[in-house]
């Protein structure tokens, strides 16, 4: 009998220490408006699988525990991370541009005290790639000065 006794007292405790829920929502936009298209993955620290939001939209409103959430933006060919801010302001608690990840504040409550954030990128300007006629250019340009060079040596 003691022993269920300590089970219940057990059980009781683990309940009394257990989080609250919140929300966050993901949102994604791009700079300049327009500029992007197509979906983003989103990892959360602790959660399975991965979120997919539309360039300009938000995911639906997801249930977490309270606390600090990591939300990591998966890499995408051709973009690169502008920023992150949060609505509200003050749950941005740190960003890191070079591993993509944005940790948040998540307040216990339900979806009017949510935690909305959102990753803006721009596309990559492309280096255009040397063609035929540039390297012919180049190589014009060093034959000229090779021949500056040797007339001004010879009388």
């Amino acid at each position: 009998m003691s022993y269920r006794f300590l089970q219940r007292a057990v059980v009781l405790v683990c309940l009394a220490g257990s989080a609250q829920a919140g929300f966050i929502e993901i949102c994604k936009d791009d700079s300049p408006d327009g500029s992007l298209s197509g979906l983003s993955t989103f990892a959360i620290a602790g959660q399975a699988g991965t979120v997919a939001v539309l360039v300009g939209a938000c995911s639906p409103a997801l249930q977490l525990p309270d606390g600090f959430a990591t939300v990591t933006e998966l890499r995408q060919p051709g973009t690169t991370l502008l920023g992150v801010f949060t609505f509200p302001n003050d749950r941005l608690i740190s960003f890191d541009p070079v591993t993509r990840s944005a940790v948040v504040l998540i307040a216990p409550g339900d979806i009017s005290t949510e935690t909305v954030i959102t990753f803006t990128n721009v596309p990559v300007a492309s280096v255009p790639e040397p063609r035929t006629a540039w390297l012919f250019g180049l190589g014009l340009i060093f034959f000229a000065a090779r021949l500056v060079k040797r007339n001004a040596t010879t009388p």
